[in-house]
Formats: structure tokens, sequence, C-alpha cells
């Protein structure tokens, strides 16, 4: 009898340990943002996962390089160059805020207006602090 509560006492523990481990675990946003040709046809989208680092760049067509730029002055902030359709963009890289992104086809120039947040980048600067 005495295995049998020290057993069911063990257990319980455990449940509640992992129980409150999830408790601070924050839910994923996903964050999509898609930039249309004149005639509506998708031309670029964007997605941000909050628990990733990257942005997912995908184009309707083949592009050769992207440019992220600081909308007051135009500045270049981060930029690559790209063979394909899709490409990662690290966004660990950049600061909160709004910023303009610049994908470069050999037909078009398609500019799109992206906003940053990098939860997992202030867990680690807190974390260091």
């Amino acid at each position: 009898m005495k295995k049998i509560i020290l057993l069911f006492a063990i257990a319980m523990l455990g449940l509640s340990t992992f129980a409150q481990a999830d408790t601070n675990k924050q839910p994923e946003s996903v964050t999509k943002y898609i930039t249309t040709f004149p005639n509506g046809e998708e031309a670029i989208s964007i997605t941000d996962r909050s628990a990733s680092d990257n942005l997912k760049l995908a184009s309707a067509d083949d592009f050769y390089k992207y440019e992220i730029l600081e909308p007051s002055n135009h500045e270049l902030v981060h930029g690559s160059n790209n063979t394909g359709k899709v490409c990662d963009i690290d966004k660990s890289k950049l600061e909160d805020g709004t910023y303009t992104l610049k994908v470069y086809t050999d037909d078009f120039v398609i500019t799109s207006d992206i906003t940053i947040s990098n939860p997992l980048q202030r867990e680690r600067n807190s974390a260091v602090n």
C-alpha cells in the first residue's frame, strides 16, 4: 500500500511540474503579408512565425535580390542576393519596427511594407542582461 501511495505522489508531482512548464509557453503567432500585381494575382508573400528567427519570402517569379529599407530615409538595413522564388530572411538581425521590403525580379521591383516583431530576440536579450 505504501508503494502505491508513493508511486501516486511521485506521478502527481511530475504532472504538476509538467503542467506548470507548459503554462509559461507563449502560443505561436503567424503573420502573413501578401502583395499583389495590379491584376490581382499574388506577387509575393512574406510569412512571419513568432517562434522562428526567419521570415519566409516567396515570389510568383524568380527574384535575384531583396532589400529591407528604413521607410523614413530609405537606408538599406539588410539585403541579399537570391536564386529562385523562395528564401528565408534572418529577422534576428532586424530591430522591431516597420520596414520597406523590395524584391527585384527581371521584370519588376515589388515593394511591400512589413512589420518586424522579434519576441525570441527580446527573450535572448533579457536573458543576457
